[in-house]
């Protein structure tokens, strides 16, 4: 297990050897994958180009950049916003704003100093941005222009920003062993976690409806947070190994995995355990709830749909090494294997994934 949290974590700190040095755009991909999904197209981040995929037939619309390949790389989720951008963090240290319809530039921020592996979080019609130099950059929605930059410590920020109801806040969780709340107008610190975590946070804050915060850390815990009290830890539930992700919430159930392959349901209230399942293998992303069900994609070429009980009810072969959580998009499943030729995304249905897929998306030049 030790040799598998050292790769996990090389994967990410050296992206850029993994990336074709060659021109052409159709490649075995072999790192992470970003991937979110408007009504009609699935935008995959893979490599060193981002893609957009019909839903209906699999078909690539336009791949950036359209010339060539970011020498870089893109490993973070896009994001699309309300005014008609899709927002693409980049190795290079740049933002990227795309159109969606025609995978044009629209701009590019400022050289943000260091790489971008975490998505953005839009809020307040700005753009929060965290860094690998441990800064959270505030950035002008329109145009790209760097407005504040926040300062956190000097670890490195790998997760994406999460905000609460009503609370006019980002809440960012560092390697640092911290995670810090900040007013998203004057980017003014206003908490901080009272005591150290006890290990670096890589995963996306989960927050409750009453505005709990709750974080899972390499030091094989998840950590429920007051943020009324400047984030002090309210419980913590010990896992069997690191929590890479961060945690699903849904009906005050927190569902969340571990490196050693342990799927949790635990009690968003008081921490305590409703079950625990191992599928098969590790897990690195959060699952994905819709009704009943839970998805479920782990280091192994497989989706599971598990029941709200904890039971594993279908397991749908997909191929390749799987980092990249599913996502709903309609009546599909979208999964994004790598290292499985040169596939990069694969629709399923979502009624029933083990069945005949519904298209497998090969990039064209």
């Amino acid at each position: 297990m030790k040799s598998k949290k050292i790769f996990l974590i090389s994967t990410l700190l050296l992206l850029s050897i993994f990336i074709s040095a060659c021109t052409s755009s159709v490649y075995a991909s072999t790192s992470w994958h970003g991937l979110t999904a408007d009504a009609n197209y699935a935008y995959l981040a893979a490599g060193n180009q981002v893609y957009a995929v019909d839903l209906n037939t699999g078909l690539q619309k336009w791949k950036f950049p359209s010339d060539k390949p970011n020498a870089k790389g893109f490993y973070a989720n896009p994001v699309l916003t309300e005014d008609g951008q899709l927002l693409v963090p980049s190795y290079d240290h740049f933002l990227y704003s795309v159109d969606p319809n025609t995978g044009n530039q629209k701009w590019k921020s400022e050289d943000l100093k260091n790489r971008l592996i975490a998505s953005p979080l839009v809020i307040d019609n700005a753009i929060f941005q965290p860094s690998a130099d441990g800064n959270i950059y505030k950035i002008s929605l329109s145009g790209g222009k760097t407005i504040l930059t926040i300062p956190t410590s000097k670890e490195p920020l790998w997760a994406q920003p999460a905000t609460a109801p009503n609370c006019g806040c980002i809440i960012i969780a560092s390697m640092d062993h911290n995670v810090y709340s900040f007013d998203t107008g004057s980017g003014r610190q206003l908490w901080k976690t009272t005591e150290d975590l006890g290990g670096s946070i890589v995963g996306k804050p989960a927050v409750g409806p009453d505005g709990t915060v709750y974080v899972g850390t390499f030091g094989s815990k998840l950590i429920a947070l007051d943020p009324t009290t400047d984030g002090k830890v309210k419980w913590t539930f010990p896992t069997t190994d690191w929590v890479w992700a961060g945690a699903a919430i849904d009906n005050n159930i927190l569902y969340f995995g571990d490196l050693s392959g342990n799927l949790y349901a635990v009690n968003a209230s008081d921490g305590s355990s409703a079950w625990v399942v191992k599928p098969n293998n590790t897990i690195v992303d959060t699952p994905v709830i819709s009704g009943t069900n839970i998805y479920l994609t782990t280091e192994a070429d497989s989706l599971y749909t598990i029941s709200s009980a904890g039971a594993i009810s279908n397991t749908a072969v997909v191929g390749g090494i799987i980092y990249t959580a599913p996502l709903i998009a309609g009546d599909k499943i979208l999964v994004a294997p790598t290292g499985f030729g040169t596939t990069l995304l694969v629709a399923l249905n979502l009624a029933n994934p083990s069945g005949a897929q519904k298209w497998a998306f090969t990039p064209v030049k």
